[in-house]
């Protein structure tokens, strides 16, 4: 009953605990016996929320937005879901619109989060998209490193601090937590990214095949519950050309197209995945594309190794100046 989820959360840890023979300090104790919120209701669209929110397209996104809405419309005092809202605002003002009302919104919802619960990581995460969407990546790797520091697992810590490290060209420290990062990060197919960005960049060929290999397990396996997420097929396809696998990387494309013709991040992965078959022209019309349809970073852009193959392409420096 969605009644006892937290009754039921409770007693998992507990036996995990107990089982670990690990003895919980009061502080952890503490921490167990709070609830997120007082209504299962809330919880239950917050979750689904964050599992939208993963996906990343606009539609997605919007999806998650209004799922953290009607969350906090619940119980007002819900922190997640005010840390929530900001999360999805930052991001969407980086993805796919740049008007200020987005951050605005986004830092008005993580001030409220922080009035309600500053000491709960999520809440200094959101901060940190705030910082990134903003390029202030030195500001958001030293906050989200103390985060991770504090609680490895925390949702979207490390693909935060990949990006942030990946945007800043600092490479080798992306590289250098991949193990840790993949550990912590779960069914996380996010945090892949820029650390296998770095491994590229880096010309770290072994490395990147092997982590390639790895991730494509965890994007077939993803796929098997949520077929309609056309960015992770995109990434599918991109791991697959990557290995050769010709026919089956051009299949994915093709479905992901079907499910978000529009989208800027699925075509800004695209883009990607039609450079590594080698097709120049698809290429730069995908990435043409997708700063139409907002996603409009030059710094992301002009040092993503999936995009070499444009990076002499006049055109390429008109959408994507240097900074």
């Amino acid at each position: 009953e969605m009644k006892d989820v937290f009754e039921v959360q409770d007693e998992i840890a507990r036996n995990i605990a107990d089982a670990l023979r690990i003895t919980l300090t009061p502080q952890e104790e503490q921490a167990l016996a709070k609830k997120p919120t007082a209504d299962p209701n809330a919880y239950d669209l917050y979750l689904r929320g964050k599992s939208y929110g993963r996906r990343l397209t606009r539609q997605d996104m919007e999806f998650a937005l209004q799922m953290f809405e009607n969350a906090v419309a619940i119980d007002p005092n819900f922190a997640l879901a005010h840390a929530a809202i900001a999360n999805v605002c930052a991001q969407y003002h980086y993805h796919y619109d740049r008007d200020r009302k987005w951050i605005d919104r986004a830092i008005a919802s993580a001030r409220r989060a922080a009035q309600l619960q500053y000491d709960i990581p999520e809440v200094q995460i959101a901060e940190s998209w705030i910082l990134h969407a903003e390029a202030k990546q030195d500001e958001a790797i030293a906050k989200t490193s103390a985060v991770i520091e504090r609680k490895p697992d925390t949702e979207g810590a490390y693909y935060l601090l990949g990006r942030s490290l990946f945007a800043s060209g600092r490479y080798q420290e992306a590289v250098e937590m991949a193990e840790s990062a993949v550990k912590a990060a779960g069914d996380d197919y996010n945090v892949y990214i820029p650390i296998m960005n770095a491994m590229g960049a880096l010309g770290k060929k072994e490395a990147l095949r092997n982590l390639t290999v790895q991730r494509s397990q965890v994007l077939e396996a993803h796929l098997k519950n949520v077929p309609e997420d056309a960015r992770a097929r995109c990434l599918l396809a991109l791991d697959y050309a990557a290995v050769d696998r010709i026919e089956e990387a051009t299949r994915e494309a093709n479905v992901a197209m079907a499910l978000r013709p529009n989208d800027g991040t699925v075509l800004y992965n695209l883009a990607c995945v039609f450079c590594q078959l080698g097709r120049k022209q698809d290429g730069m019309n995908a990435l043409r594309r997708a700063w139409e349809a907002g996603f409009r970073d030059p710094e992301w852009a002009r040092r993503d190794p999936d995009l070499e193959l444009l990076h002499d392409d006049p055109e390429f420096d008109r959408l994507y100046p240097p900074v």
